[in-house]
C-alpha cells in the first residue's frame, strides 16, 4: 500500500518525528518506543479482526 497520508496525518509524523529527533534522554525514547510498538500491534491486531468480520471468517 502507497497511498499518500492525509495532511493532517503527515502533520502529526512530522511533529512527532522532530521531538523524537530533539530528545536526548535514552529512558524517554524508550518508552516512545515502547508505546510507539504497542499502538502499532493494537492497530494490526484491529485490523485483523475488521478484516476477518468483513469476510465472515473467525481472526486469528
Amino acid at each position: 500500500m502507497n497511498d499518500p497520508l492525509s495532511l493532517s496525518r503527515e502533520f502529526s509524523t512530522a511533529v512527532h518525528s522532530r521531538a523524537i529527533d530533539n530528545c536526548n534522554d535514552i529512558e524517554e525514547l524508550r518508552q516512545v518506543a515502547q508505546t510507539l510498538l504497542r499502538a502499532w500491534q493494537m492497530q494490526a491486531a484491529f485490523t485483523a479482526d475488521y478484516g476477518a468480520k468483513l469476510l465472515n471468517i473467525k481472526p486469528r
